[in-house]
């Protein structure tokens, strides 16, 4: 079984014949939100979708961060909408040299190999989940083992998110967008992990 999650649209048409290409077919589940159907960043060009395009598994930074990787600080891995989310702050505080942004459009199989060659893109990098979901309701518990197995259990794997919680929204706008922004005050706060044991 194939688990996309919030592919970019030139992903889209190339994740099915993925799953056709076996002896048998594979179940193919797409999870996305309707807040991107309509979004201004989730978009994609023509030529991205032309044949001899192929799915990506893992969509790696392309900004000033890819140009200069020694010089990164923290590596953000994320899936779904929070890249959007992500992608606006990093440009607010001005750390688009400090922060590189990967998303993975692949939960399962997980892309063992093209996280391995991004995180040896970034030696000396914090390494950080981020979701927007609680902890209990996304993803953390099931990439944070397959990531340790990556670096050897050398390096930690920080999760930016919100708390735990027993339901799936506050039901309160204001209470959203402060846990909003408490994590996303994390998320670019290059000292919150200093010091910190794993």
């Amino acid at each position: 079984m194939n688990i996309v999650k919030n592919i970019a649209n030139n992903n889209v048409d190339k994740a099915a014949p993925q799953c056709w290409n076996h002896f048998f077919v594979l179940q193919l589940i797409i999870l996305t939100p309707k807040s991107l159907l309509r979004h201004p960043e989730a978009k994609s060009s023509f030529d991205e979708m032309v044949s001899g395009t192929t799915f990506q598994r893992v969509i790696p930074e392309n900004g000033l961060a890819a140009q200069a990787p020694h010089e990164v600080k923290r590596v953000i891995f994320c899936t779904g909408k929070v890249y959007y989310d992500l992608v606006k702050e990093r440009k607010n505080q001005d750390l688009e040299k400090q922060v590189a942004i990967t998303r993975l459009e692949q939960i399962s199989p997980f892309p063992f190999d093209l996280l391995k060659e991004e995180l040896e893109k970034y030696p000396g990098a914090d390494l950080v989940w981020c979701q927007e979901e609680h902890k209990n309701s996304g993803y953390y518990d099931y990439v944070k083992p397959r990531f340790r197995t990556i670096v050897n259990h050398t390096r930690p794997i920080w999760y930016v998110g919100r708390e735990p919680a027993a339901a799936a929204a506050t039901g309160n706008k204001n209470t959203h967008l402060v846990s909003l922004r408490r994590f996303l005050d994390t998320a670019f706060n290059l000292e919150a992990f200093e010091g910190k044991t794993f």
